[in-house]
């Protein structure tokens, strides 16, 4: 998730592409799509990770978060006060018996809190993206049934 022209705004979409044929037989998409907008892209699938932005109090730029149902801290699309909260659209697509996914996890990086304008990561984040990614994928592969990458 994330909007590719708001500079730090956009490190979900980035680290989700990096993410890209790493794991046989899953999908990865992106989207700046919030709100009942996701419900068309997540049906159908077993299970979905997703990986935001998100600034809160005290947080450090790069740090990784898991989000969770009952947490108050929340990522800047998929918690949005302009659409509908993440895990209730979930619980809504389910209730009008729609295909829905289990949510395998939600990661939220910080960012700190300025977006502006850009469509390139600022180098604070640029200089963490490798150590962001590694720690998601260790994530990815000790929660769940991906298998490791081979490619290399």
């Amino acid at each position: 998730m994330g909007n590719p022209i708001l500079s730090d705004d956009g490190v979900g979409i980035v680290i989700a592409n990096s993410l890209e044929g790493r794991f046989e037989g899953a999908d990865v998409a992106t989207s700046a799509m919030i709100g009942l907008d996701l419900l068309d892209m997540i049906e159908g699938y077993d299970r979905i990770y997703v990986i935001d932005a998100m600034c809160t109090r005290g947080g450090r730029i790069g740090e990784v978060h898991k989000v969770f149902k009952d947490g108050n801290d929340g990522t800047m699309h998929l918690f949005s006060s302009h659409g509908i909260h993440f895990f209730e659209l979930m619980e809504l697509g389910e209730r009008c018996g729609l295909n829905m996914p289990e949510v395998g996890a939600v990661y939220g990086i910080e960012i700190g809190d300025c977006v502006c304008f850009d469509d390139c990561l600022s180098k604070e984040i640029q200089g963490k993206l490798a150590s962001i990614t590694e720690e998601i994928l260790g994530d990815l592969r000790s929660s769940s049934s991906i298998p490791p990458d081979h490619s290399g």
